[in-house]
């Protein structure tokens, strides 16, 4: 019978060297049941949230940086400590049992279980009690997404905000240039929550009665414990996305376009609203990302959209309005997308700002005279998004309309309901 810390620990010693380029899809859990895979998950997703973390508790109790360690003894220790720390109900014996026996049993150097027994040991050690509300830039807090946090008996997080919240010393530093301390620490403390699932509905249909209703009129919060896939199937009109998302398309709500052309349209969820706001216009959508063009062609029929494929010709015809969603930073949704904390770097920036500028400059190439270009990311970073809109406007002469710049709202211990994502929707219009 396969155990799912095995099953998690043997993932993370595959990509534990690449890290921080680590492996963000799924965790395969066919070969265990049904509890088991919860907990699998539940430590995977941990471990992937709070690498960094969870590397300053082992690396302050070995005395030694985790980076440094063996690949099969690291995934055992962040493991380990992810459950000791982030996960409750599971008992400290049982969670160093076994990591010990996994490396004894399993790993290619049994002789490292003694070193692996003594680090788990110490962490329970220096652990001391969870306390209700955690506070960033205390060294002694360990902080969790509930607002709550151990507090520690031995300083780990002195002069350490970055690893204490999860993030590199290249990206906090990033952080602090580019928004200053306040705001830095504001977006740091939402990036620990476990983000909600936020739904709305594509027709004029109210919410279902399951749905806890969103401070924001049209949206809300699926429960914890409720199955998406009964919610779905009971209401074929619902959609996910958060309120900065959808609100980046009302920049277009007095325009009536004929053509529209979603660039970078993903799996579709705007392409749906584009159709729903525009139900009289003809629109195309490209996406590059094979699987995620496949839900493209999942709703094309239904939605009526064209595709466009690298073995199709087009978009060659010219568009009255263009959207370009933008591969981005990630940088206003850390909460939702936690690997992007561990890129965010200047160098990282940089390249994200070419690969948009190439974006843009296909999207104005087929935009009509007078025809609007609708420009979003969910990022915040000013060089991503005012930036990007001043590039179109002194390169490419576009003029500017509007625009809307949201920050995330919400950080641990708040209320689900008020949460939002991040991100950035600039209207512009062709000259």
């Amino acid at each position: 019978m396969a155990c799912p810390r095995d099953v998690v620990t043997r993932r993370l010693a595959g990509q534990f060297k690449r890290f921080p380029s680590i492996d963000v899809t799924p965790l395969l859990v066919d070969e265990l049941d049904g509890r088991d895979a919860g907990l699998a998950r539940a430590i995977d997703h941990a471990v992937h949230r709070r690498w960094y973390s969870l590397a300053a508790i082992i690396s302050h109790t070995s005395s030694r940086k985790l980076h440094t360690l063996d690949a099969q003894v690291g995934a055992t220790l962040l493991v380990a400590t992810a459950q000791l720390l982030l996960l409750d109900r599971i008992p400290d014996h049982a969670v160093i049992h076994s990591a010990v026996e996994w490396v004894k049993s399993k790993g290619d150097n049994p002789r490292a279980a003694g070193f692996v027994n003594a680090v788990l040991r110490k962490i329970t050690r220096i652990r001391g009690e969870k306390i209700q509300k955690g506070i960033i830039g205390e060294a002694h807090h360990f902080l969790r997404g509930d607002g709550s946090a151990w507090e520690l008996v031995e300083p780990v997080f002195k002069n350490d905000t970055s690893g204490q919240t999860g993030f590199s010393v290249k990206s906090w530093k990033r952080m602090a240039e580019e928004f200053g301390a306040e705001l830095a620490t504001t977006l740091a403390s939402n990036s620990l929550v476990e983000p909600p699932i936020i739904v709305t509905n594509s027709g004029s249909d109210p919410l279902p009665s399951e749905v806890i209703p969103h401070t924001l009129q049209g949206f809300g919060i699926v429960p914890g414990d409720f199955s998406l896939i009964e919610l779905f199937e009971a209401n074929q009109t619902l959609r996910v996305q958060d309120p900065t998302s959808a609100n980046s398309l009302s920049l277009a709500k007095t325009l009536s376009p004929r053509r529209i052309l979603d660039l970078c349209a993903g799996r579709g969820t705007k392409t749906k609203q584009l159709r729903a706001m525009f139900p009289d216009a003809y629109i195309g959508a490209t996406e590059p990302n094979e699987p995620r063009r496949e839900s493209l062609h999942e709703i094309a029929d239904e939605y009526n959209i064209a595709v466009y494929t690298p073995e199709t010709q087009g978009p060659t015809e010219p568009f009255d309005l263009i959207l370009v969603d933008a591969p981005c930073s990630n940088s206003g949704v850390f909460a939702r997308r936690p690997e992007a904390k561990y890129r965010y770097n200047n160098k990282s920036i940089d390249s994200v700002v070419d690969l948009q500028r190439e974006i843009l400059d296909e999207a104005v190439e087929v935009l009509l005279p007078k025809g609007h270009l609708l420009y979003a990311t969910c990022s915040v970073d000013d060089a991503e998004n005012e930036g990007q809109a001043n590039w179109l406007s002194t390169k490419k002469k576009l003029l500017h309309c509007e625009q809307l710049r949201t920050l995330p709202s919400g950080c641990p211990g708040s209320d689900p309901a008020s949460w939002h994502d991040g991100g950035y929707a600039v209207l512009m219009q062709a000259q």
